[in-house]
């Protein structure tokens, strides 16, 4: 193709396109006028807390459904019911502390599952535990443990684990879907019931 035939056929895709820029006004003397404002997003804001999860995104893992939380915290093993949502890398659900006064014992989890990694946190109602976050990993064959820390008054931190083992995302010889390292997994919830 001569240059002069390249050139046309980019000037008819380009020119609209210029032109709509001058038009919407986003261009340098657009920018100068604006400002710049953040709004902070609360968990209430978004389904499950963190704004970098992706509901389509394929995961190797499914945590999805009930399980338990064992917590260890000055030599001391506490136990917590937790009932896992996800949607992709998107984690909710909730955990439950009956350590609290009865009406706050049932807590929102909002949290994310990227690969072999998990993270998740609860807010408590008071400020004497803060926000407690979970950070740990998927091993090989679906057993979940790692740290845990939190930003309230008490200042605790520790090990945790999941009581039971989380599923594979693809089930039995399903191949994953996608390509490489990130891109390789299942949908979670897998669209196709029946191979549970």
């Amino acid at each position: 193709m001569r240059f002069s035939t390249r050139a046309a056929i980019m000037g008819a895709f380009a020119g609209p396109a210029i032109a709509a820029l001058v038009l919407m006004g986003a261009g340098p003397a657009n920018a100068a006028t604006t400002t710049a404002t953040h709004t902070a997003a609360s968990a209430s804001d978004q389904w499950y807390g963190y704004g970098f999860c992706n509901p389509w995104h394929l995961e190797r893992w499914d945590l999805r459904g009930d399980n338990t939380v064992d917590l260890w915290y000055l030599g001391k093993e506490y136990t917590y019911a937790v009932h896992f949502d996800q949607r992709g890398s998107c984690l909710g659900g909730t955990l439950t502390d009956t350590g609290l006064a009865p009406g706050e014992q049932v807590l929102r989890i909002s949290g994310t599952v990227v690969r072999d990694h998990v993270t998740f946190s609860v807010t408590y109602p008071t400020n004497y535990q803060g926000t407690r976050t979970f950070d740990g990993y998927v091993h090989q064959w679906g057993w979940v443990s790692g740290t845990w820390s939190e930003n309230g008054t008490e200042d605790g931190s520790g090990n945790w684990s999941l009581a039971n083992a989380v599923r594979p995302a693809c089930p039995g010889f399903f191949p994953w879907w996608g390509f490489g390292q990130y891109g390789a997994g299942c949908p979670v919830p897998f669209p196709y019931w029946w191979y549970y």
